[in-house]
């Protein structure tokens, strides 16, 4: 049976559209529209691209495709919409069934956890008429016990302040949370938003309402926002202290209303592990305080768990309500197509780049990374989700203190403050970081043992955390061969990795994207499977 789940932008809002196959019980691709239209979230894009790439990896039809799966239940005309473009780009439409933007997001984040039972909660902006669901997951379903609506949203009030500080909302949450450490607790927030024993509230008087808000890019926040905390900052400002003070405040409510929330439903459920999904389980430092709950025993947080991860978690729908086991989520590299070497070496000799052949590429850049240099990693099929878990990644040595300040300004050009993550051998992460396994998706921010942090200064961050990956050597063989090298090298096995993009680029897809990429910075070297480009 071939399941195909999709997520579509019929609107400029909608964001991170994207597709994903199972057949049979096993996933054969998650795909991004972004990794190949090369605009970044693809706002208001159709996944045309990604059902292509996922068609073309299984050797499928749309004919052949038993059912889709979409979310959007409760709006209008919808299922009607995506018949009509999939008969104009494919020439026929299976089956559609439309899901709860919620639940997919439930989906996404329990099926492939592996835990028996769970409880589950999934938190954005707004989906489906919802900011929130929480559900008892069992075996092979999904019990909803509670919403909450989408005008009571913390993501909204995440988004809201986002913009406040002068960043793109539905795009920049990520660093209000990185720019959260260098500020104070100066600001009362608790009357935005504030914990209550049912979860929290979120005052909507301090979106705008008049004219009402119909694009992301209108501003979101009302005069009485501007009241409390003064002129919001223009994009592009210099940030000063006032600015850090108020996304520490920010960050802050966000980690007391998760944690009420999480608490609440555990006193529902007296379950003790957690599955999160939704554009807020992308927070990384709220998740290491959800992770650290005494009631909390195991957390799963799948690598897409925003809205890049809602065609999972439809064909995941899908698949279980036919009856069928998908199994564990251990990687995330089932995303794109797989690049031979024949079309990486023509990409090289195409764009006129000097090369050589490596026999043995993990080792000779484990070198190259302990001589100081910044290399380019492009290794088999891409990861889905936000982050570079080392198919496509930039990578460099997190010994030297002045790296982070090197790829920032010289390889990514962005924000100063924006920190790096550390890729670590999966059986030596607990002796730098204060964790209690393997976390393979760089979704949760853990401790730095302060006997470390200066053994690894370029991926900690300024409040001692790190958002870690483990990597291990079943599920990515090459990468973990390449850190492994490095620590015998070095003595530390843990590497920056940070992803394979440039400022507000997509992550790279295909060999010629990462050759772009590669000659557009100040990347020293590139590894592309077996070749080693470098610049003229």
């Amino acid at each position: 049976m071939n399941i195909l789940g999709l997520y579509s932008g019929f609107s400029i809002n909608n964001h991170d559209p994207g597709a994903s196959l199972i057949r049979d019980g096993r996933v054969i691709a998650v795909c991004e529209e972004e990794r190949f239209s090369r605009i970044k979230s693809s706002r208001g894009l159709l996944p045309i691209r990604s059902i292509r790439s996922c068609l073309g990896q299984a050797g499928l039809k749309i004919s052949d495709i038993d059912l889709v799966v979409s979310p959007g239940e409760t709006l209008e005309h919808l299922a009607d919409k995506i018949a009509a473009y999939l008969k104009h780009y494919f020439g026929s439409c299976p089956p559609i069934r439309l899901v709860n933007h919620q639940t997919a997001h439930l989906a996404s984040a329990f099926f492939p956890s592996g835990f028996e039972k769970a409880m589950c909660m999934s938190y954005d902006n707004s989906g489906d008429r919802l900011s929130g669901e929480f559900a008892i997951g069992e075996s092979r379903q999904l019990k909803v016990i509670s919403t909450i609506d989408n005008r009571n949203s913390l993501g909204r009030f995440y988004a809201l302040m986002t913009q406040f500080l002068g960043f793109e909302a539905g795009e920049d949450e990520y660093k209000v949370m990185g720019l959260a450490p260098y500020g104070n607790s100066r600001y009362d927030l608790s009357d935005i938003v504030r914990p209550t024993p049912d979860g929290y509230l979120f005052n909507s008087a301090y979106f705008r309402d008049l004219p009402p808000v119909t694009s992301v890019y209108e501003p979101f926040y009302s005069e009485k926002l501007v009241k409390l905390l003064g002129r919001p900052r223009l994009p592009g400002e210099p940030i000063d202290q006032r600015i850090k003070d108020i996304a520490f405040s920010t960050q802050q409510a966000l980690e007391a209303c998760a944690i009420s929330l999480v608490t609440k439903l555990h006193a529902d459920t007296g379950l003790d592990d957690l599955c999160i999904a939704g554009g807020v389980a992308l927070n990384c430092s709220a998740n290491g305080k959800l992770s650290q709950l005494p009631f909390v025993r195991r957390l799963f947080v799948q690598p897409a768990a925003s809205d890049r991860g809602l065609a999972l978690g439809c064909a995941l729908l899908g698949a279980y309500d036919a009856g069928q086991k998908v199994d564990t989520l251990e990687h995330a590299y089932c995303s794109g197509p797989e690049y031979g070497t024949g079309e990486i070496a023509e990409a090289i000799k195409l764009s006129g780049l000097k090369y050589e052949e490596q026999p043995d590429p993990s080792g000779t850049a484990a070198e190259m990374l302990a001589d100081g240099k910044i290399i380019g990693w492009f290794q088999g099929r891409s990861e889905f989700g936000p982050r570079a878990l080392g198919h496509r990644s930039i990578l460099a040595d997190p010994r030297r203190a002045d790296m982070k300040e090197r790829v920032n300004a010289r390889i990514k050009f962005r924000e100063e403050f924006r920190p790096f993550a550390p890729a670590v051998l999966e059986e030596r992460a607990e002796d730098y970081f204060d964790m209690p396994g393997a976390s393979p998706f760089m979704t949760v921010a853990y401790a730095v043992h302060d006997q470390q942090r200066s053994a690894i200064p370029a991926v900690t961050h300024v409040n001692g955390t790190a958002r870690v990956q483990t990597v291990g050597r079943a599920t990515s063989p090459e990468f973990h061969s390449l850190i492994e090298r490095f620590g015998e090298i070095t003595g530390v096995p843990v590497v920056l990795n940070t992803s394979f993009n440039l400022r507000g680029q997509p992550i790279v897809e295909s060999p010629a994207d990462a050759i772009a990429t590669f000659a557009a910075s100040g990347m020293d070297a590139t590894f592309m499977g077996p070749f080693l480009i470098k610049k003229l």
